[in-house]
């Protein structure tokens, strides 16, 4: 839950754009556990973040927050699965192996972007995952993320 540390801040050297603490140019989401296999986060775009209308989020950004928010609950799950705390051990790191995203209606910036993301099937190598993006109480896109696990090799 939210009183505990995000996936993304356990993460060891995580520059990711959309979720790395250590990109301090990135967007900086942060996700949280709100059941077994469900995951919470909320995004607050910055004004610079818009499409063509300033008041709408640009569909770009939506599709990162939607794959960060994804992936990085792809290896907490994976941590979880292995019964270790995110961080602890041999790193576990999962990337976007497909990403669709169905837009539905526009994202105010002002109303910011509440996302929940469902873990529909997971594996040691590969976890799906479905999310919904919501602003003002409105469903505005929908994702369906694959994520596959990488090895150290990545990191090189």
């Amino acid at each position: 839950m939210q009183g505990n540390p995000a996936f993304q801040d356990l993460i060891p050297n995580n520059h990711c754009f959309g979720c790395g603490p250590d990109n301090h140019n990135g967007l900086r989401i942060k996700s949280y556990w709100s059941g077994e296999d469900e995951s919470v986060c909320h995004f607050s775009p910055a004004s610079f973040h818009s499409a063509g209308p300033e008041r709408y989020l640009n569909g770009g950004i939506i599709a990162t927050v939607i794959d960060c928010h994804c992936v990085g609950t792809a290896i907490a799950k994976a941590y979880q699965m292995e019964g270790r705390e995110i961080g602890a051990g041999e790193t576990i790191w999962f990337v976007t192996g497909k990403l669709d995203v169905s837009y539905r209606a526009p994202v105010e910036i002002a109303a910011g972007a509440s996302l929940k993301a469902t873990v529909t099937e997971a594996r040691e190598n590969k976890i799906s995952l479905d999310c919904q993006l919501s602003s003002g109480g409105v469903l505005c896109a929908q994702g369906l993320v694959i994520a596959v696990r990488v090895g150290g090799a990545w990191f090189e």
